[in-house]
């Protein structure tokens, strides 16, 4: 599945390891970490946008299973609506059931 970050900028679900929600205060490591991988120029964005989120993406996979680093692509769409995209994409049933259970209601 593809999951839209906004900003013309797309990812397969498959390789999100973590959403951050750069709204909110986070840890020291976390904090650390995104630091690091700002060094390191894995962190891709556009110029301009004012990040919500942060999204970890596992690196490119290339044939014989080895992969690239790790990239973070900062979003400027929530982490509350990133998730709830990558779960209504992964469990399409549950949405058709909800949607069911609020016209009965």
């Amino acid at each position: 599945m593809i999951l839209h970050l906004g900003d013309d900028v797309s990812v397969h679900s498959r390789d999100i390891i973590a959403i951050i929600d750069l709204t909110q205060s986070h840890s020291a490591v976390t904090g650390a970490m995104l630091a690091e991988i700002r060094r390191q120029n894995r962190i891709l964005a556009r110029q301009g946008i004012t990040a919500k989120s942060a999204v970890i993406c596992a690196g490119a996979r290339r044939p014989g299973g080895t992969t690239e680093n790790p990239r973070v692509y900062l979003s400027p769409i929530s982490t509350t609506t990133l998730v709830q995209r990558a779960h209504e994409r992964a469990y399409p049933q549950n949405r058709a059931r909800l949607s069911a259970q609020e016209v009965e209601e």
